[in-house]
């Protein structure tokens, strides 16, 4: 019987559905709970081999025990019978005697081929389950080691995600502030139609006035060209001496 032969007799369907419990734990919503659920489900089994293991030691330990004894026992029976040979050679036992110890020891003989069958038995059941043992603490160590790289990846990820997200956060936030870039103020606006709006209406007065505003008459036009023809025609006073007028006339010239 193979191993798995056994394994399958021992535990059933679990044992198929092993290797489809660690590819679970991996994609679960809390992966480092779901693969500490799986290992200690592992490592459960491991214990439950561990101990039926333990008692197939026993098992064969008695079972081989028993050969050993069964065989020292016949050992001694034949030595016996030899000396039984001589006893009923020298008529100091009956032959009745002698052929009762005779079959006793053919039934020992009989018995010793079951003694050995069942020893060997109980050794490969024994060796199967240390088989088994020795493929599950391997499977551990591995699951271990998968799983502890696997667990190692999706943090990786998940920080990855968040560096996304809060670059895409960022960009957001940039993008905002730069849409108001350039934008027209309403208030601005507002006062920009108020300077407008009084423009046109101070452009408006003055037309206004313009047109109502008497006229001047001929003689106050005549009377207002006078005094602008008398001003213009008076000499400049000048402060500066003549030393000073001179200077400043070269620096023109300059």
């Amino acid at each position: 019987m193979g191993t798995f032969s056994l394994l399958g007799r021992l535990f059933g369907a679990q044992v198929d559905q092993a290797g489809e419990s660690l590819v679970g734990a991996l994609v679960a919503f809390d992966p480092e709970t779901a693969t500490q659920v799986d290992r200690d489900a592992l490592a459960e089994k491991i214990q439950e081999v561990a101990r039926k293991f333990a008692a197939a030691k026993q098992d064969y330990d008695k079972e081989q025990n028993d050969v050993v004894v069964k065989q020292a026992q016949i050992n001694q029976y034949l030595a016996t019978l030899d000396i039984m040979v001589g006893q009923l050679e020298r008529q100091e036992i009956s032959e009745a005697a002698f052929n009762d110890f005779y079959a006793g020891i053919e039934e020992a003989q009989a018995q010793l081929p079951q003694e050995i069958e069942e020893a060997a038995e109980a050794k490969a059941v024994k060796d199967e389950l240390d088989d088994i043992l020795k493929i599950l603490t391997q499977q551990l160590n591995s699951f271990d080691q998968v799983t502890s790289k696997a667990l190692r990846d999706v943090k990786l990820a998940q920080s990855q995600v968040e560096k996304e997200k809060l670059k895409a956060e960022r960009q957001a936030e940039l993008s905002n502030l730069k849409s108001g870039l350039g934008a027209e103020s309403t208030a601005v606006r507002k006062l920009q139609e108020i300077a407008k709006k009084a423009k046109i209406e101070a452009e408006a007065a003055k037309t206004v006035r313009e047109i109502t505003t008497k006229p001047q008459s001929q003689a106050e036009k005549m009377e207002a060209m006078m005094a602008q023809a008398k001003q213009a025609g008076a000499p400049a006073v000048s402060t500066l001496s003549a030393a000073e007028r001179v200077a400043a006339l070269r620096a023109k010239t300059q």
